[in-house]
């Protein structure tokens, strides 16, 4: 009889992205997206747009994409080494501070103090692709 195979690392790897993959997708159909909607168009519409860059990337499917990633856009060295991806946690982190998180970034943002409004917000950022 055969042992059984462990998993790789790799795969097993793949299969927790996945499963947060998922789970980030069943948050963002069960959220309303309509205040953060609004925090949008108060709070970031000045510099970003959804579909085009502006004086910042555009946020059309940031959550999950690679940070510093959009094709054409110019981004500080902070962000371009970044070597990681926007999950909802690293944006919520951004959204407090940008500063706080990748120091040499040239956003000239404060960030957003209220958990609530930062929810709200990724709320919105997820359904937007």
């Amino acid at each position: 009889m055969k042992k059984p195979r462990n998993p790789s690392p790799l795969a097993l790897a793949g299969l927790f992205t996945g499963a947060l993959l998922l789970a980030d997708l069943a948050q963002a159909a069960s959220c309303d997206a309509a205040p953060g909607q609004r925090i949008f168009e108060n709070k970031c519409s000045a510099c970003h747009a959804l579909g085009e860059d502006r004086v910042g990337p555009h946020l059309s499917g940031v959550v999950g994409r690679r940070v510093g990633a959009v094709a054409g856009y110019t981004y500080s060295a902070d962000l371009a080494g970044a070597g990681t991806d926007w999950s909802l946690e690293r944006l919520d982190q951004w959204l407090s501070g940008p500063a706080r998180l990748y120091p040499g970034t040239t956003m000239a943002f404060g960030g957003i103090r209220n958990p609530a409004d930062r929810q709200a917000l990724l709320c919105f950022l997820q359904q937007q692709h």
